[in-house]
């Protein structure tokens, strides 16, 4: 009797192990303007997760793309279909999350377009 009893405290504690995980991941803002990325360098600590809050204070959509950065970090599930090509685009005045485990390196983060690109809208994420 006491033994399954154990057991089912076992599995109960286990499951939401890694849901508590994504719930309780420190949320950092990426600032999208029509010329920039603020910060221009994000730095993350590798293998824990983290929420990233895009916003777009801008009149026109804008992409943020950081195709390495993306390939390579673990998405929680439903934010998967948020990303798409190494990138996320946020509409005007709003904003887009998504939960993820980055891993360890240096990745280039930019704006959508070349003109955004040259005009400054770039920066690096570190992950140590």
């Amino acid at each position: 009797m006491m033994r399954p009893l154990l057991m089912t405290l076992a599995l109960l504690a286990a499951s939401p192990a890694a849901a508590q995980d994504w719930r309780m991941a420190p949320e950092y803002d990426v600032l999208l303007t029509t010329w920039d990325i603020a910060p221009g360098q994000l730095r993350l600590k590798s293998g824990e997760p983290v929420r990233l809050r895009f916003v777009n204070n801008s009149n026109r959509d804008l992409k943020f793309s950081a195709e390495d950065f993306f390939k390579n970090a673990r998405l929680r599930q439903r934010d998967g279909g948020t990303v798409a090509k190494g990138a996320i685009m946020v509409p005007s005045l709003s904003t887009r999350t998504v939960v993820l485990v980055p891993k360890a390196g240096r990745y280039k983060m930019r704006g959508g377009n070349v003109a955004q690109r040259v005009a400054g809208m770039n920066g690096t994420i570190i992950v140590e």
